[in-house]
């Protein structure tokens, strides 16, 4: 169980990475900072095919591959990266949300016949 836990942090990682890498101007946690406040909830989804489970260096950027962040403020506006670039991506995007105040209170993941899903919740703590 440990281990499934730390490699799909390590999934999430990879992906917030790109998704830093993919914003514009504007990163992610800026983006969530604007429509949260202190003590707001908010989970970041990581959706990776199974076979994209042992891609964490290379990626993938196949269709059903994407992370997203759900605020509950932000609809239509949930997915931030479509493709898997690696679990540097991740690190970096939870390093970015974690610099802008936001922490990781519980990761959860759910296994189905293609797909796994992997949230993470975290808390607005600034």
């Amino acid at each position: 169980m440990k281990k499934s836990v730390l490699i799909l942090v390590m999934l999430f990682l990879g992906l917030a990475s790109s998704i830093i890498a993919q914003q514009s101007h504007e990163n992610a946690s800026k983006k969530i900072n604007a429509i949260t406040k202190k003590g707001d909830y908010a989970i970041l989804e990581l959706r990776l095919n199974n076979e994209d489970e042992f891609r964490t260096i290379e990626g993938s950027e196949t269709s059903l591959t994407r992370v997203s962040i759900f605020t509950g403020k932000n609809q239509g506006a949930e997915v931030i990266r479509k493709g898997f670039e690696g679990m540097n991506t991740v690190v970096e995007i939870l390093n970015d949300l974690k610099s802008n105040g936001w922490l990781l209170e519980q990761v959860y993941s759910m296994k189905g016949e293609s797909l796994i899903i992997t949230h993470y919740l975290l808390v607005r703590k600034k």
